[in-house]
């Protein structure tokens, strides 16, 4: 997967927001995050035999630390404690984060992102958050999506090619986040249906609980479901 076609949508994106003088800077940590965690997605697919459970996300934070689900280095965070998986998988002990990535990908739990860029408040101008009075640099909702449009050919559309052949014929689909959910499932819908993945949008589902965490109920539902259609 190539970052050129990525970084000259990103280019047009920055000078459509007046920031034209502050893409070389970011491009340069977003580029070298791309490729660092493009290799590292990739050589965590080559593990799993086969995908039963597909998590949408929206973007690493990886930053300075390099934090990323599919890193071990790094510490976990909101977005999947290993309690999360440990409560689904029926109280199975996990070690670490090595053994939190080893345990989902022999269960077939696979996340996905839906943006290519690792934007943050601290390493770009621009970021995935609200754009308001205090945080002028935010990405509003038209022009996010919009953004996920121009890059679903040269990324998430190409991450869902390569998941093709590993994909059950009763795969799980489900969004991290109702908030990404309702914003982009009507974005991607149709790539994961052309592909395949999903017949209908009404497969999609959600696992969040009021508060931001993982509602561990609702996972375990969907790995407990994969499961009974072996």
């Amino acid at each position: 997967m190539d970052y050129k076609e990525n970084k000259e949508i990103l280019r047009k994106f920055y000078a459509s927001k007046g920031l034209t003088a502050h893409f070389e800077k970011d491009n340069q940590y977003l580029e070298k995050a791309f490729g660092k965690i493009t290799d590292i997605w990739f050589a965590n697919l080559e593990q799993i035999r086969e995908v039963k459970y597909l998590m949408i996300a929206e973007a690493p934070l990886w930053g300075e630390k390099e934090s990323y689900i599919y890193n071990p280095e790094t510490p976990y965070t909101p977005f999947f404690f290993k309690k999360d998986l440990e409560y689904a998988l029926n109280g199975t002990t996990i070690r670490d984060k090595k053994d939190f990535i080893d345990r989902c990908n022999k269960i077939g739990l696979l996340i996905i992102d839906i943006s290519p860029f690792a934007l943050n408040t601290r390493d770009t101008i621009i970021n995935y958050c609200n754009k308001n009075a205090d945080n002028p640099y935010g990405i509003t909702k038209s022009k996010y999506q919009q953004l996920i449009k121009d890059t679903l050919p040269t990324f998430f559309e190409c991450k869902i090619k390569a998941i093709t052949p590993k994909a059950s014929k009763n795969i799980k689909v489900f969004f991290r986040y109702p908030r990404v959910q309702k914003a982009f499932q009507g974005v991607i819908v149709d790539t994961l249906i052309n592909y395949k993945i999903i017949n209908s949008p009404d497969e999609i589902s959600e696992i969040m609980q009021p508060g931001g965490g993982i509602d561990r109920g609702k996972l375990k539902k969907i790995i407990d479901s994969g499961n009974d259609s072996k």
